[in-house]
């Protein structure tokens, strides 16, 4: 209906029908049993998580990946992380560990949570548990104690069922150490012959009838974006912003009301000296790094300058400022990292904190404590909030009466005719990626346009600059341009895949001949190429080998001298590679000293437990009963 009322506005009738769809709304209360629906978004047997819960850990999923990649990540590509699923499945298995707790009659008393909730430092002030601080932070983060306190209940339950599926792995045996040492340390040296389509530029004729018939094969892939012509009304929120007064005493009543959200918290700035041991790294590695680690900590606190020892010795880019990270509040570093700064006082240095960038020297350089921005800090800010609280009504107002009067009048020029205080604005021909300046550049505006028909009027749009009212004039479809229009990127195109062909087929060619028994170096050179050796691989590599891609290097190790070549020629991007296993080289599992024995243990003993939580978790999974929400993966 409402498809109908949009596309056919002409008709004189459509105010009156609108009017009636609104009264059987109001007296037969539709609006009211609507938001009666259920509120679950995932169930795990009997229970439930909401919708308010799922979307919850969603921004808190979406935070942490801006946090970390910036601007850079865009909606598109967290789209195609999947991070909605990513939620699902974190939430189903927390509620599986739960569930699992109490079948195995794991508790977490009242006891407990109180402890853990005590010893949290964000609520202590000068070393104990505040109670006054602990409603504060809840408050601001509109949580209540029962919420709060149930949250870090699950929690402990995780904890102790995880603690207590992992006493089943305690042990390494030394043959499972000294294989896992070997396989890390094992290195292969192959021999490499690199074909490149670039090899092959110079061999290509275009010839125009040939091109023009590739053309025609693939002018599909040319099709011009789809364009849309709009006529649109704004109404822009800043537009009613500018005639809102705001007293005085507004203020005052805002900043009292909301005073607990002017707090800043306590910061504190702090040096750092980073000796990287990222988590695949190998053991040894490991035991190397925090060697160095403990030589330098050794230093630092026998009084040698800390900025001059992280310009030295520190693998982060903080080393060009003597290591130092500037001012930052409780939970903006990784959690060790963040504990131990927020445990020390200042000119202390810390003992050897690990993270999964490696281990970390730190040197806690001054306190900012916690205080309340004045009122005349604020003035602005609060200002500028209540001015936009105010004139948002105000402008839906005006965007709705627009719309209805849109409606009654049939079409938006004829609105326009009798309103010459309102400007309808219309576009030239524009595609997604490029629309006018002065319209909603967001992906989900762009959306609502481009899902228009032509000749529809869109509803009332709302935005985060204000209101929209959109009429889609006219629409350019994608269509395949003629060849003369696109010619240099087609012949660049043509000449590309011709090329990427030549080199496939010459790849092949070689790689046929030395598999049934012809020499390498001899047959590479008829074929105008060069084979060179890589020197000894390992899974470890610190540095990429100039001679192979990293990508490959897991390939070159599957060689041996019973299959001294891959079954195909390898590919990275356009480029193909053929490989001649020539060497492996195994440590000898005497070299393991006790440190790198010590972290190999360490290691094994994670991959056990977590494999048996894993299957534990799939299990429960498999008996459970799952029922998740369509509507929270759309």
């Amino acid at each position: 209906m409402l498809q109908i009322l949009r596309n056919k506005a002409q008709s004189f009738v459509i105010q009156a029908m609108v009017l009636i769809i609104a009264l059987v709304f109001i007296f037969w209360g539709v609006g009211t049993k609507m938001m009666n629906s259920r509120n679950t978004a995932i169930t795990i047997n009997n229970e439930e998580i909401t919708f308010q819960e799922f979307q919850r850990s969603y921004d808190q999923a979406i935070t942490g990946y801006r946090r970390q990649f910036g601007d850079a990540i865009s909606d598109e590509i967290l789209k195609g992380l999947g991070v909605k699923q990513q939620v699902v499945n974190q939430l189903t298995q927390a509620a599986l560990l739960r569930q699992g707790a109490n079948a195995m009659g794991i508790m977490a008393t009242p006891v407990e949570i109180q402890t853990t909730i005590q010893k949290m430092p964000q609520f202590q002030q000068e070393g104990a548990f505040n109670i006054n601080a602990y409603q504060a932070i809840l408050n601001s983060n509109r949580l209540t104690p029962h919420k709060f306190e149930a949250s870090i209940g699950h929690d402990l339950l995780g904890e102790k069922v995880i603690a207590s599926i992992n006493n089943f792995a305690t042990t390494a045996s030394e043959t499972e150490i000294n294989e896992m040492y070997q396989r890390d340390q094992e290195t292969v040296s192959v021999k490499v012959v690199k074909v490149t389509p670039d090899l092959f530029n110079d061999k290509i004729v275009v010839d125009p009838q040939d091109l023009a018939a590739w053309f025609e094969t693939e002018k599909n892939t040319y099709k011009t974006k789809q364009k849309i012509k709009l006529n649109y009304l704004s109404f822009p929120y800043k537009a009613q912003i500018d005639k809102v007064t705001i007293s005085a005493e507004q203020v005052l009543a805002q900043y009292e009301k909301e005073k607990d959200t002017y707090q800043v918290p306590e910061k504190r700035q702090a040096r750092h000296i980073l000796l990287k041991a990222e988590e695949n790294a190998s053991p040894e590695k490991r035991a190397e790094q925090r060697k160095k680690a403990e030589e330098i900590l050794v230093k630092a606190r026998a009084g040698e300058d800390f900025s001059k020892l992280a310009t030295t010795y520190s693998e982060d880019p903080s080393k060009t400022k003597g290591g130092d990270l500037g001012t930052f509040a409780k939970g903006k570093m990784i959690k060790e990292f963040d504990d131990a700064v927020f445990s020390m006082q200042p000119n202390a240095i810390s003992d050897i904190i690990q993270t999964q960038f490696g281990y970390h020297i730190i040197k806690l350089d001054k306190i900012m404590p916690a205080t309340t921005q004045s009122i005349e800090e604020v003035r602005a800010a609060i200002i500028a909030k209540l001015q936009s609280e105010q004139a948002k009504p105000v402008t839906f107002q005006m965007a709705n009466e627009a719309y209805e009067g849109i409606i009654a009048a049939g079409n938006l020029p004829a609105y326009a005719g009798k309103h010459a205080d309102k400007t309808v604005v219309t576009t030239d021909f524009f595609s997604r990626t490029a629309p006018p300046a002065t319209l909603e550049h967001d992906p989900k505006f762009m959306d609502t346009v481009f899902a228009l028909k032509q000749g529809e009027l869109s509803s009332l749009i709302e935005t985060p600059s204000g209101y929209f009212i959109l009429f889609a004039e006219a629409i350019q479809e994608p269509a395949p341009p003629k060849l003369e229009e696109v010619k240099e990127q087609v012949t660049k195109d043509y000449k590309l895949t011709k090329a990427r062909k030549m080199a496939k087929e010459t790849a092949t060619a070689i790689l046929t001949k030395v598999q049934g028994g012809a020499d390498f170096e001899k047959t590479t050179s008829e074929a105008k190429l060069q084979a060179q050796n890589s020197g000894p691989l390992s899974k470890n590599n610190a540095t990429p080998d100039p001679v192979l891609p990293p990508s490959l290097i897991d390939q070159a190790l599957r060689l041996s001298v019973k299959n001294s070549f891959p079954k195909e020629a390898l590919a990275v991007g356009d480029d193909l590679y053929i490989l001649q296993f020539l060497e492996r080289k195994l440590p000898e599992a005497a070299s393991l000293n006790a440190a790198t024995r010590k972290e190999y243990t360490a290691t094994l003993l994670k991959q056990k437990q977590d494999q048996l939580l894993s299957s534990w978790l799939k299990q429960l999974e498999k008996k459970s009963k799952i029922s998740i929400n369509k509507d929270i993966l759309n």
